[in-house]
């Protein structure tokens, strides 16, 4: 059976044959991946692919540790804390210098809150534990660490897609006009919603991650 390009609705799954009219779910029409043959991570990638007992695995991204897009919020929160500090300094000197000094608090607590999201992203870790009847997502931080476990059958797909945010990229030869990125990242798409995992990864790891646990999915129904 061939369906056309033109009759495939991608936003709803659906596809329809011109010739009798029947409808069918469009990504159910294209084979799954063989997992086995998915089974190594990208050519340089860090992430580790451990194998468990039975059919059970673990797909393991270590931290990213201090890069150039963390390094700009570290030198932020150094100059912050200093300027704070100095402040508050400067405060507790004057008559009511208690007083004074406890207006600084909320900035401290605002320097403390960037301060651990940026050590958060810094060290955290990042593990998918794979069964036959389902994964769980591990995130490993300093701060809140967070564990979400899902069901295959519940599983609708798992796919890159968009994060739910915008960032800019910067400017063109020095325009004000800022060229607006959509952030991706793998996802596990289910009725009650989306869970994101290996935000950090690079587009060749998101696109592996994603066709191994996908094909994985499809061998156990």
């Amino acid at each position: 059976m061939r369906i056309d390009s033109a009759d495939v609705n991608i936003s709803t799954d659906l596809a329809k044959c011109a010739h009798c009219g029947s409808i069918h779910k469009a990504s159910s029409l294209v084979p799954a991946p063989d997992a086995k043959a998915l089974a190594t991570p990208p050519t340089g990638s860090k992430i580790e692919l451990k194998k468990g007992m039975g059919d059970s695995f673990q797909i393991f991204m270590p931290k990213k540790g201090i890069d150039k897009t963390t390094i700009p919020f570290l030198a932020f929160c150094v100059v912050w804390f200093g300027f704070i500090a100095f402040w508050t300094w400067g405060a507790s000197q004057a008559d009511e210098g208690i007083l004074m000094a406890l207006i600084s608090i909320p900035f401290w607590i605002i320097g403390f809150v960037i301060l651990t999201i940026v050590v958060n992203k810094i060290n955290e870790t990042q593990t998918i534990e794979v069964t036959k009847t389902g994964l769980t997502i591990i995130k490993t931080k300093p701060v809140m660490s967070k564990r979400y476990e899902h069901v295959f059958k519940d599983i609708q797909s798992i796919r890159v897609t968009d994060l739910p945010y915008y960032y800019t990229s910067g400017s063109k030869r020095g325009s004000i006009n800022h060229q607006v990125v959509q952030p991706k990242a793998p996802a596990i798409i289910t009725g009650s919603g989306t869970k994101y995992f290996f935000e950090q990864a690079n587009e060749a790891e998101k696109q592996w991650v994603t066709n191994f646990l996908e094909a994985f999915r499809q061998n156990q129904k």
